[in-house]
């Protein structure tokens, strides 16, 4: 049986709607579901310029999404047809790639749609959620609280690069539910948007780093272990704040999969939840501390705990709609997180 979706022919090709993709079937673990929502992220900007991450051509890309269950493989126990389903897929693997009709998730690696969460809104929130995760719990070794433990407040802050931004958003908010003071940086103009999330307290980022390092001493008094440069573009400010930092262990975590060198004493942590799914070393961890983690994370997810960014949803739906917005997307014509539903 075909259905259709979009596909890029090769890197550098355009996004191109088909309708001769084959459908898959689930195995033992597995769930076949229809993509319903997918929220466009810079990754497929990335994969369909340059191939990176993709493992087959011609590629099914797609990152966030939210998607109905039609169909369990037999020891599949945790999801049940109907079921509203989101995550991260599995990067450049064709088959479970959420920008086509039906595609395959890992119920493992899946969040379940509970409580208020709409689709759309959950179509916008596991990619933050857990790179942010994996940058604090994992990276750093703190412990994520269950849905609705009560964590008291430490007398310590964690530092977040790159506040405003969509991976800012949830570790600011996963910052707060583990019990830090939280200090982010952005831009002045986005102070407010910092500070609404829950951050204690805002760092101008358009100092230097040397600026910026001693307004986070000003601020915590270099009460601070963890440094998570959520922007991946901050890590000549992050060696600065952790060479004032008093605490020990030190930790300097982030999304750039680059590595840099940081002050002596400091543990460094690549986030590179792109590995979701793959068989390698690295592979194996990601998916093994996903699993771990999206238990909690949904129970955090549905009591509003955690709260899913703004969004705004693209004038148009279908598979020629999202082939347009890509293009534009990529293109810089359209800001803001986008949300495109392609299916009832």
């Amino acid at each position: 049986m075909s259905q259709s979706g979009v596909t890029v022919e090769k890197a550098g090709a355009p996004f191109t709607v088909v309708n001769d993709l084959p459908r898959s079937s689930p195995g033992a673990k597995h769930a076949l579901v229809k993509s319903v929502y997918v929220a466009l992220n810079p990754v497929e900007t990335v994969m369909q310029k340059y191939g990176v991450l993709v493992q087959d051509w011609p590629a099914v890309l797609g990152s966030d999404f939210c998607a109905q269950v039609i169909e369990t493989g037999p020891e599949c126990t945790k999801l049940k047809k109907g079921d509203y389903v989101y995550s991260e897929c599995r990067l450049g693997q064709k088959a479970y790639s959420p920008f086509q009709e039906t595609f395959l998730v890992d119920e493992d690696y899946v969040f379940k749609v509970e409580g208020e969460l709409t689709p759309a809104q959950a179509s916008t929130i596991a990619v933050g959620t857990l790179t942010s995760a994996f940058g604090i719990i994992v990276g750093a070794k703190v412990p994520l609280p269950e849905p609705g433990a009560k964590v008291a407040e430490k007398d310590e802050w964690l530092i977040v690069l790159g506040g405003s931004g969509t991976v800012g958003h949830y570790a600011i908010q996963i910052g707060r539910l583990c019990g830090y003071k939280v200090a982010a940086s952005c831009s002045p103009s986005n102070k407010s948007v910092v500070l609404k999330l829950g951050a204690q307290a805002a760092i101008n980022n358009r100092g230097t780093p040397e600026e910026q390092a001693a307004e986070v001493q000003s601020i915590t008094g270099g009460k601070y272990s963890i440094v998570f440069d959520a922007s991946a573009l901050s890590n000549k400010a992050a060696a600065k704040m952790l060479e004032a930092s008093t605490a020990s262990p030190k930790y300097y975590t982030t999304s750039e999969a680059n590595h840099y060198d940081m002050p002596d004493g400091v543990t460094s942590y690549y986030v590179l939840i792109g590995k979701l799914g793959q068989d390698d070393d690295l592979g194996k961890h990601v998916s093994e501390e996903t699993k771990k983690m999206i238990p909690s994370l949904q129970g955090h997810v549905a009591s509003g705990v955690l709260t899913p960014l703004e969004y705004d949803v693209y004038n148009g739906t279908g598979f020629e709609s999202l082939a347009t917005a890509l293009t534009d997307f990529g293109e810089g014509k359209i800001k803001g997180k986008i949300v495109i539903r392609l299916q009832d």
